[in-house]
């Protein structure tokens, strides 16, 4: 039996967000299974966030909204970088095990179909090109307010099946509550009010879809709800989820790809000359670069991991970002290639509560790339390393702004 070793993390604070990688070595070098002086413990290595993610028996997801709201240390927990995580909490499959995890994911799974992602391919083209056209016409660009943060707004609305009429509304409610309103910052108090106006909207449009089928994602809920397997709040709390899933990871995504390829100007010359590794590209940006930095696990009953002994009550800080530099598992951990193959990272999390926004994320951000690298095959980052704002809490990770221009 091996015992914990004390390490003192605090995931907080410009120091750790602004490159945390440097910890996460420290991490490596001092032991396996950390503890902090807060009481959680830490893991970090490959196999060992994969066992926690994997064994619902020992650990449970219904720990993750109580350490996330004591760390934020922020009135609004998108500021610390988890936007919307109250909404996000709230009687949805995020926070449930098995049993009630399968009762509430059926439902989606049935609604939210990899055909209905691919579906909307076309349109998500479509959307990129029209936000890209200042960018063609070779003017300055701000990546996340410009392109990463309303590209999957548009998307899920449209998914949704959000009227027209509605969108301008809807997209102010979506961006205040995931934090993706990167140009003027909600403050608290409004933005809790634009939740709740979220909410009893999305009721209303799951009340008409039943008076009314209709072939969007909403209506397809409804319809795989036929024998109320889901309360109408439940169901309106996996619509919410499914906006956070379907903007949060793919704007932090989408912002780091660009980033990162403009720090290896290299890789970006081989996706250049060859368009076909876009889709390696993604999930080489998804290790190597992870959007989503750690998870939260509460131990169910006394056990061990890597022959640590833990006891039931602690929470466990799983590190996917570390885990995905892990040089036990990935050769060059620490080298950004593009044409890495069976990139098994773990940046969606892992297991039955695999991130639901992963499939559209990944199509979003291969469209994306296809089309701005259309635009501005060279581009360079105008914004300075120094002048790089990171959210105040490292869970979700990328930059507030990202400004581009094209490049000879």
């Amino acid at each position: 039996m091996t015992t914990t070793v004390p390490f003192e993390f605090i995931p907080m604070g410009t120091a750790v967000t602004r490159d945390p990688y440097p910890v996460y070595d420290q991490m490596r070098e001092v032991g396996r299974v950390l503890t902090t002086s807060y009481g959680a413990t830490i893991v970090h290595r490959y196999d060992d966030v994969r066992e926690v993610h994997l064994d619902h028996d020992r650990f449970s997801m219904s720990a993750m909204p109580g350490p996330m709201t004591m760390m934020a240390g922020s009135p609004r927990s998108s500021d610390a970088g988890m936007g919307g995580s109250e909404l996000m909490m709230a009687e949805t499959m995020l926070t449930a095990d098995p049993p009630d995890h399968e009762r509430l994911r059926r439902v989606v799974n049935r609604a939210f179909t990899p055909n209905s992602i691919a579906d909307l391919q076309a349109r998500v083209r479509e959307i990129c090109r029209e936000l890209l056209a200042p960018l063609a016409a070779r003017e300055e660009f701000d990546v996340v307010a410009d392109f990463a943060a309303p590209l999957p707004t548009i998307v899920i609305a449209e998914l949704l099946g959000i009227p027209p009429e509605d969108g301008h509304r809807f997209r102010l409610w979506t961006e205040a509550i995931t934090g993706t309103d990167v140009r003027e910052r909600t403050d608290p108090a409004r933005a809790a009010a634009f939740g709740r106006e979220l909410r009893q909207y999305l009721g209303d449009q799951i009340r008409r879809r039943k008076a009314a089928p209709t072939d969007d994602l909403i209506g397809r809920m409804v319809a795989a709800n036929d024998g109320q397997v889901m309360s109408d709040a439940e169901v309106v709390a996996s619509c919410v989820l499914l906006l956070i899933a379907g903007n949060e990871t793919t704007m932090r995504l989408i912002t780091n790809m660009a980033l990162t390829l403009s720090r290896y100007p290299h890789q970006l010359d081989l996706l250049v000359r060859n368009r076909s590794l876009l889709a390696d590209a993604v999930e080489e940006t998804l290790r190597y670069e992870s959007p989503v930095h750690m998870l939260f696990r509460g131990v169910k009953k006394d056990t061990e991991v890597a022959g640590a002994e833990l006891r039931a009550g602690q929470v466990v800080l799983t590190m996917l970002a570390a885990a995905n530099r892990d040089p036990d598992v990935f050769e060059n951990a620490d080298k950004y290639d593009v044409t890495r193959t069976d990139n098994l990272h773990v940046a969606f999390g892992h297991g039955i509560h695999y991130c639901l926004g992963a499939p559209l994320a990944r199509r979003e951000t291969r469209v994306a790339f296809e089309e701005l690298l259309e635009v501005a095959p060279r581009f360079e980052v105008v914004t300075r390393d120094d002048d790089l704002d990171y959210p105040q809490m490292l869970m979700l990770r990328s930059p507030r702004s990202l400004v581009i221009r094209p490049a000879a």
